[in-house]
């Protein structure tokens, strides 16, 4: 006898009845392989214009289908009760819209802030690590400066004694021209 072969959605395979050459049991059925959560598994794609969608992370703002999203409560059923995000049009038209439990927002929000955070505190190191470099620098430059007014102090004060040797030595060279113009008035005399 033949084999009954049985099609539906997941595809042809043996029902396993009116085989005699068979020695397993006639009430085994031998079911193909099917993955069940490839229905349901979310996919994404690169947004373009027709499959652009809004960030999938923290707070929904708008829906995929551009429409925005509120904040609604779950009215019945099991979950009733239950805050969620979910578009602001009408979700029954086929197309697709967003749908986030407000728990799972909430743990969203709280590692992006966390990351936010973590990347502000990143950016404050780098910029401590900046201010101490540059307050380093501007002590080098102060300490320099303090060194040079330091050295010109020293080199005005030179020049001021020198200004006063000079000074000193004109007088003493004016009292000496004295002297001699009156010994040669004395000599002639």
């Amino acid at each position: 006898m033949g084999h009954w072969k049985h099609e539906d959605i997941f595809g042809e395979f043996d029902t396993g009845s009116n085989n005699s050459n068979s020695s397993d049991s006639d009430d085994e059925i031998v079911l193909p392989t099917y993955d069940y959560m490839a229905d349901i598994t979310l996919t994404r794609f690169a947004p373009t214009s027709l499959t652009w969608e809004p960030s999938p992370i923290g707070i929904p703002t708008i829906c995929y289908c551009r429409k925005p999203a509120l904040l609604k409560t779950q009215t019945i059923g099991l979950l009733m009760g239950t805050k969620f995000y979910s578009c602001a049009g009408d979700i029954r038209d086929g197309d697709c819209h967003i749908y986030k439990l407000l728990d799972d927002v909430i743990l969203e929000e709280i590692t992006l802030t966390k990351t936010k955070l973590g990347e502000i505190e990143g950016r404050l190191v780098e910029l401590l690590t900046t201010v101490e470099k540059e307050k380093r620098m501007l002590q080098e430059m102060v300490n320099l400066y303090k060194e040079h007014n330091d050295k010109l102090i020293e080199m005005v004060t030179k020049v001021v004694r020198s200004d006063q040797e000079i000074n000193d030595l004109k007088e003493m060279a004016f009292n000496l021209q004295a002297k001699v113009t009156n010994l040669e008035t004395d000599l002639k005399s």
